[in-house]
């Protein structure tokens, strides 16, 4: 199982687009690839799914057991795995390794190129090399210098020599920032094909300045990792509605091959284009995204709305997080501040506010017996959000700075909340529902 990870100094250093140019060079080679994002982030993956072509999976070690990310590491691997870091190397949680790009290093046994910006540095390079060789555990096995004047690029080598630590070339600094936008929610068609072109382009130029033949040879190095398999049990044949476009396109790929190995069909809506949920099914997911930036299109779609609304009335076993959890509101302030008519399934309205609710890492403990889970169930996930609602739900507990807080509607049919579901994190989640479908 050929792999390799990119590990960058800091967000915004550019490993993701060091990531996606060795993906789509790969690719053009013929290689079979696949992608991988440490944390939770959604728009990464969905980028490198959009414009680059390959299946894109997230690993994260605070939702995830080491079985688990090693085992869906091997379930999913190409004939080279590229897995994209997050934040910098060494950052996890409270100044610890806990899901840190260099803790997935370590429990996948991946060797790391580390992602260094040099668009304001030259010898400072030298330091910062220095350093991540010598702090805390070490996976690094190579260097590629992003943003670099191609004139600076002997001497970069050199202390990369100095420094006897492989260099595997450079991005050059280019006018155009090609991942300026990965929100790919918020643009056109036309522009994605764009993106695509000039990804394409970025792509032929860094096969000029990058070792991709050796980065080759360095995934090869990658060794065997041992796992226990996991069983997906077979629940029963049922048909599942989940949303995808525009403003409810955030879904991890896992979670709905979960399902499917569980038994469902997958039917994809569009809460913003179709006129009603589809024909004869037995389960909703409304995933998460920006139903804030698509308010007037939203409420102007009353049959979809009232669909919605009655499924959720009459008992269709129904995931509805984040994004899909605001829509189900009576209403809902778009990004303006006008407020616009949402399904009605919940009480109450959800409102922009500043700064973001920030609350990375989060844990919380079913208060009842659910769909989801039983009472004293766990959903170990991650939360951010620029919206508040004012009717969040009493279903599970939490707790934050030393304050408890219930949060998340959740019954025997129904599942809503800010809180984003990985099923990796705990497959019971998936069971509920499928059982809750089938039923």
């Amino acid at each position: 199982m050929d792999r390799i990870l990119i590990a960058g100094t800091g967000s915004g250093c550019g490993k993701t687009t060091v990531t996606c140019v060795i993906l789509g060079a790969l690719k053009n080679r013929g290689i079979d690839t696949k992608a991988f994002k440490c944390g939770p982030d959604y728009i990464d993956p969905a980028f490198q799914e959009e414009v680059i072509g390959v299946n894109s999976y997230n690993l994260d070690s605070f939702m995830m057991t080491s079985n688990t990310i090693k085992y869906l590491l091997s379930e999913h691997a190409g004939e080279i795995s590229v897995i994209d870091g997050i934040k910098g190397y060494y950052d996890g949680i409270h100044f610890s390794e806990t899901a840190s790009t260099c803790e997935m290093a370590l429990i996948t046994k991946t060797p790391t190129i580390l992602v260094i910006d040099c668009n304001r540095i030259e010898a400072s390079a030298a330091a910062v090399i220095y350093g991540y060789m010598k702090y805390s555990r070490n996976t690094v096995k190579g260097i590629i210098f992003n943003r670099l004047n191609p004139s600076l690029y002997d001497g970069m080598k050199r202390i990369c020599e100095g420094l006897r630590i492989k260099c595997y070339g450079y991005i050059p600094k280019l006018q155009a920032d090609v991942m300026e936008n990965k929100n790919l929610s918020f643009v056109t068609n036309i522009e994605i094909n764009d993106i695509k072109q000039k990804m394409a382009q970025l792509t032929a130029q860094a096969e000029k300045t990058l070792d991709i033949d050796g980065i080759i040879e360095l995934s090869k190095t990658a060794k065997d990792i041992k796992y226990d398999p996991i069983d997906i049990p077979y629940i029963g044949k049922v048909r599942i509605a989940v949303s995808n476009d525009r403003a409810f396109c955030f879904h991890y790929r896992d979670n709905i091959e979960v399902l499917e190995k569980m038994g469902a069909e997958i039917v994809e809506f569009s809460p913003l284009n179709d006129k009603e949920l589809p024909e004869n099914i037995d389960g909703m997911f409304i995933c998460g995204g920006y139903p804030e930036m698509y308010g007037l299109e939203l409420t102007k779609n009353k049959t979809m709305l009232a669909s919605v609304k009655e499924a959720v009335k009459s008992g269709v076993p129904t995931i509805a997080e984040c994004g899909g959890f605001m829509y189900l509101h009576d209403t809902m302030n778009d990004v303006k501040g006008v407020k616009y008519k949402m399904a009605g399934a919940i009480e109450g309205n959800c409102v922009r506010v500043k700064p973001p609710i920030n609350y990375g890492y989060i844990e919380f403990v079913s208060d009842t017996d659910n769909m989801l889970l039983e009472k004293g169930g766990v959903i170990k996930t991650y939360e951010f959000h620029r919206y508040e609602s004012t009717n969040h739900g009493s279903s599970f507990i939490t707790e934050r700075n030393g304050e408890k807080m219930y949060r998340i509607h959740a019954t025997d049919t129904l599942y809503a909340g800010f809180p984003h579901l990985h099923f990796y994190s705990n497959l019971k989640m998936a069971e509920g529902f499928m059982r809750a479908c089938l039923k």
